[in-house]
């Protein structure tokens, strides 16, 4: 299927509502640039955003760890592209990211904390029953807020990286496909 984004057919409204978002955000690509096709699901979006950049329990270094590992697990290139830096700038160092790229979440690259947050994450993005010690974990640093973000944050990227997938959203135009043959600098490469 071709882009919706890319087709060029927005109302008087959507033509709008895509200006207003891109003074917002500066760039409009991806998930908005095809969603501003559906104001009601794009406002729905944004705000699940708003809520993990603004008033989540879990810091960001260890949810983007969670979103990076989704990323590989589902193969969305697009949500690793926009999410690797975020990562990096939020502390997460290259080698845990390399580590959460090839699939590797017990690595020693990612600290015992790190690894307890994405195997949560995983068990939920598997539709799992999380393990009470598990839980446990995360909600001793947390509280069981923790434990429902991450458990959320699975299901959300999931579905939008089954979105993105689903109907052919290309890579930003910085962006780089983590897993394959070039991954370039910061993913692997030269």
């Amino acid at each position: 299927m071709a882009d919706l984004g890319e087709r060029g057919v927005r109302s008087a409204d959507q033509e709008a509502f895509y200006a207003e978002l891109k003074e917002q955000r500066g760039r409009l690509d991806g998930l908005y640039g095809t969603l501003v096709l559906h104001r009601g699901l794009a406002e729905m979006m944004l705000e699940i955003g708003r809520f993990y950049r603004t008033a989540a329990t879990v810091p960001d270094r260890y949810r983007e760890a969670a979103t990076l590992a989704v990323a590989t697990e589902t193969k969305c290139a697009y949500v690793w592209s926009k999410h690797e830096p975020t990562a990096r700038n939020a502390g997460l160092p290259q080698p845990a990211i390399e580590a959460l790229r090839h699939g590797q979440y017990d690595s020693s690259e990612l600290s015992p904390h790190e690894q307890d947050v994405v195997a949560l994450t995983l068990e939920a993005l598997a539709i799992h029953s999380i393990p009470a010690d598990l839980q446990e974990r995360i909600a001793d640093v947390y509280g069981v807020e923790g434990v429902l973000e991450l458990s959320m944050l699975a299901g959300v990227y999931r579905m939008i990286a089954g979105y993105l997938t689903s109907i052919d959203v290309p890579l930003p135009a910085d962006g780089r496909d983590p897993w394959g043959p070039d991954p370039g600098p910061g993913l692997g490469g030269a």
